[in-house]
């Protein structure tokens, strides 16, 4: 199955099922509802809030830069090289942490996303 092809939604029931979890189980390892659950994988909600996608990269181990591509926040998720290029330009960066580039990056890919 090839998962860039996939919709938010399929992407999300794909993780969830590949590591063998109810949609009750994700719901209550993201702290969400159910019905948010059901409604996303259903494609019902196309483009949940970034924190919901936040809390379903923490609850399905998966980076969340992916999520935020699938639904369409971001283009593609930034590769390592584009995180550490990046942080020479950000005053202050230089003693962030990995995660808190990545952070930063989706933060900017967002920001030029909206310019679209």
């Amino acid at each position: 199955m090839d998962i860039g092809k996939m919709s938010l939604g399929e992407y999300i029931q794909y993780l969830r099922k590949e590591k063998g979890l109810s949609m009750r189980q994700v719901a209550e390892l993201a702290k969400i509802s159910h019905t948010e659950v059901k409604r996303i994988e259903g494609g019902v909600r196309k483009q949940p809030s970034p924190q919901v996608l936040r809390f379903l990269a923490s609850a399905l181990s998966t980076p969340y830069e992916d999520l935020m591509a699938a639904a369409g926040y971001i283009d593609e998720a930034p590769t390592e090289e584009e995180n550490s290029t990046t942080a020479a330009r950000i005053n202050g960066a230089e003693d962030l942490t990995e995660d808190e580039l990545a952070q930063v990056n989706q933060y900017i890919a967002f920001i030029k996303n909206q310019r679209k």
